[in-house]
């Protein structure tokens, strides 16, 4: 999702919420997006916080909660096969240590051993199955990576509500799921893409931790990794790896 569309989504999630606070003089109401409905909230405001890495965090909206200390913390997507989970190698070591870099490896030996690549060619996008323990890690998220996420909201950019003031409901035109049964009702998986078009095969490249980086350095952008980011929607021709 474009940085200047997630805004937008963000943006007018919060100002719809807090719109429908202030038409009932301040007090909680009740948000439904989809089937699940939130009530008790008392305002809404973006994440400020970051992964304890510095890459941007899980959170992207809190709920505040009537009698709750902790608010609820939602994680904002697109309708068009969303990128779950985001925040790349880094991201996902904090969520399950060692899983990314078993994936890369995993990844490295069935473009070099199985599809027998030869260095500087284009590499097809790699996808693996994520196991059903480490998902919800991964979905959920945790402290040190800007979560733990309670819930997942997944709509148009432009968010479009409508306030009902006899029972004080507003309704998105998205769908919210909590985030465990997010992660319990759908397959995940890794997706290894290029970061720049003419990036290239490079067998022999590693990180400092000497595992696969699988890319090469762009020509035009000296970009020398690829990314990793989490789909439930593969395409039907995805080269997958087991790890």
């Amino acid at each position: 999702m474009a940085g200047a569309a997630a805004e937008r989504q963000e943006t007018g999630f919060v100002k719809s919420i807090n719109d429908a606070v202030k038409k009932n003089q301040n007090n909680p109401i009740s948000v439904k997006a989809g089937t699940v409905v939130i009530d008790k909230v008392i305002g809404a405001r973006k994440f400020s916080g970051r992964q304890m890495g510095g890459s941007e965090p899980y959170t992207d909206v809190e709920l505040l909660i009537e009698g709750r200390k902790e608010p609820h913390r939602l994680s904002l997507k697109g309708e068009a096969a969303p990128s779950l989970a985001g925040g790349g190698l880094r991201g996902l070591e904090l969520a399950v240590p060692g899983i990314a870099s078993k994936f890369m490896k995993a990844a490295h030996k069935h473009l070099t051993q199985t599809l027998k690549l030869k260095r500087g060619v284009k590499i097809p996008d790699v996808y693996g199955l994520i196991n059903e323990q480490s998902k919800i890690k991964i979905v959920v998220g945790n402290k040190a990576m800007g979560g733990p996420i309670d819930f997942m909201y997944i709509g148009p950019m432009d968010v479009q509500s409508a306030y009902n003031p006899k029972n004080n409901l507003v309704v998105l035109n998205g769908n919210l799921t909590k985030s465990i049964a997010y992660a319990k009702g759908h397959q995940l998986y890794f997706r290894l893409r290029a970061r720049r078009e003419d990036q290239r095969f490079d067998p022999e490249a590693k990180d400092n931790a000497g595992v696969p980086k699988i890319y090469g350095k762009s020509p035009s952008s000296g970009d020398s990794a690829g990314r990793i980011v989490i789909t439930d929607a593969p395409p039907s021709n995805a080269v997958i790896v087991r790890f």
